[in-house]
């Protein structure tokens, strides 16, 4: 009873510890999803980047405790045909813990190669660049709140895809993009409105 007590502890700290990470790779997850639905909630992604140390400390708070109750002796002797006594059990219950924690570490080290994934999701991003006709006009934006190059790629990907955009260039951890567009196809609140579909704010330099 008590193994089956602690194996089901377990579980839950690390259900909880998943979810934790997940949630802390939101603010990476959220940018390419926005981008490929069309959608935006305008400063969620800079808001979740913000949220993303607090939600890291939890995760690996969680993975201690899950660890602690899988491998705590147990405080009571088990019968021998109770259902601690079981090696077989312990060892699956341990595995599965392993196997989260993989899982909860590539959740958690999204932001770092989230650059390529979006780059595959988003080709839009990597496209050439359109050769400029007529007067082109240079524009210069900082985006608050980018905090790994998935968020940049994003961003990137709703610049070139907005009309009359000639070339965009997005800079992080800088916090800045260079945008080229037809004079008078494409306005710098248009260019504004591409950065917010991505979840983020911007303002020009």
């Amino acid at each position: 009873m008590a193994g089956m007590k602690n194996a089901g502890r377990s579980g839950a700290w690390l259900l909880s510890s998943i979810v934790a990470a997940i949630a802390a790779s939101l603010c990476c997850v959220l940018p390419i999803a926005f981008a490929i639905l069309g959608v935006s909630v305008v400063g969620l992604s800079t808001a979740l980047a913000a949220w993303r140390p607090v939600l890291l400390g939890a995760t690996s708070v969680l993975l201690v405790v899950g660890f602690y109750f899988a491998y705590r002796p147990a405080k009571v002797a088990c019968a021998p045909d109770g259902a601690c006594a079981a090696p077989g059990a312990k060892r699956r219950g341990r595995t599965a813990l392993w196997v989260a924690t993989g899982l909860v570490i590539a959740f958690a080290a999204f932001p770092y190669y989230s650059g390529p994934v979006a780059m595959s999701l988003l080709p839009g991003a990597s496209a050439a660049a359109v050769q400029p006709t007529g007067t082109i006009t240079e524009s210069r934006l900082a985006i608050e709140g980018m905090d790994c190059s998935a968020c940049a790629v994003a961003i990137t990907n709703n610049l070139k895809t907005t009309p009359g955009v000639v070339s965009a260039e997005v800079f992080y951890p800088a916090g800045r993009a260079i945008v080229r567009y037809r004079a008078g196809a494409v306005s710098v609140a248009q260019l504004e409105q591409a950065v917010a579909a991505a979840g983020y704010r911007s303002h020009p330099l």
